[in-house]
C-alpha cells in the first residue's frame, strides 16, 4: 500500500532539481492529492558552495557545480493537487493554524506518475511562471522574468512552447475568476489526520551514488494519472 509519493522536478536536460516526499491523501478522477506539512524534509538543488540559483545569473548557471542539498519545508503547509493531463498543479497553502493563506498555481509539465517497488512518485518539469491567488481570488502572475529569460534555451522552451505555457495559465485564470474547481472552496477546510507522521525521504530518493541525476522511471508527459494503480 502506497502512503507516500515523491514529487520530483526535472529540467529539460534531465537534471533533477527537487525531491519532496508527500503523504498521499487521495487518488481519483480529479487527480492525485498529497499533503506536505511544515517541517517536511526535502532535497533542493544548490551549488556546492551553498548558493541558490537566484544568486547566480541565468547565463552562468550551466557552468556552476550543483548538488541536491537537504532542506526543511517551512512557513506554510501545502495540500498539493496534480491534475491528469493538465500542465499545472494547484497548491492550497495553509497557515500554521490551517486557515487558507493562498492558492498557488505551479505551471509545469503534466504529471508523470511512476512506481518502482515500494516507491511511487510524480515527475514533472517546472515552467517557471506561476499564479498566486489569495482567498478572495484576486490573482497575480509570479516569476514572469524567469519564464521569459528561458525562452529559446535548449533546456527549457521555444517561443511556441512559451505561448503554450502562457495559454495554460490563462485557462487557469478563467477558472479562478469564475470560482470554478479547484478554486470553489473545495478542500479549504482540509485538516490532516493528527496521527500522520512527517513524510520521509527514502534513501533511494536521490541521496548519493548519482541516483539523483535521473528518474527511477520517467513516464511520458501527459500520462493519465487516474490509470496508474498504486494500491
Amino acid at each position: 500500500m502506497i502512503d507516500q509519493v515523491l514529487y520530483r522536478d526535472f529540467r529539460g536536460d534531465g537534471s533533477l532539481v527537487m525531491v519532496v516526499p508527500q503523504r498521499l491523501v487521495s487518488h481519483d478522477k480529479r487527480g492525485i492529492l498529497a499533503w506536505r506539512p511544515i517541517d517536511t524534509p526535502y532535497l533542493f538543488r544548490r551549488t556546492v558552495d551553498g548558493r541558490d540559483r537566484r544568486e547566480i545569473p541565468f547565463r552562468e548557471r550551466h557552468t556552476a557545480q550543483w548538488q541536491l542539498a537537504p532542506m526543511t519545508w517551512t512557513g506554510l503547509h501545502v495540500l498539493h493537487l496534480f491534475r491528469p493531463d493538465h500542465a499545472h498543479s494547484v497548491w492550497w497553502m495553509f497557515n500554521p493554524d490551517f486557515s487558507l493563506n493562498r492558492w498557488y498555481v505551479n505551471l509545469e509539465a503534466p504529471p508523470a506518475p511512476w512506481r518502482d517497488g515500494d516507491l511511487a512518485g510524480i515527475d514533472t518539469f517546472d515552467h517557471a511562471l506561476d499564479i498566486v491567488v489569495p482567498p478572495d481570488r484576486t490573482w497575480r502572475w509570479k516569476d514572469e522574468d524567469e519564464y521569459q529569460e528561458r525562452i529559446g534555451h535548449p533546456a527549457y522552451w521555444s517561443e511556441d512552447g512559451a505561448k503554450e505555457i502562457r495559454a495554460e495559465g490563462e485557462r487557469v485564470v478563467a477558472d479562478i475568476e469564475a470560482g470554478r474547481f479547484p478554486f470553489d472552496g473545495t478542500w479549504t477546510d482540509f485538516r490532516p489526520d493528527p496521527a500522520w507522521p512527517l513524510p520521509e525521504l527514502p534513501l533511494r530518493a536521490g541521496t548519493g551514488r548519482g541516483a539523483a541525476s535521473k528518474p527511477i522511471r520517467q513516464a511520458s508527459a501527459g500520462t493519465d494519472s487516474s490509470s496508474i494503480r498504486w494500491d
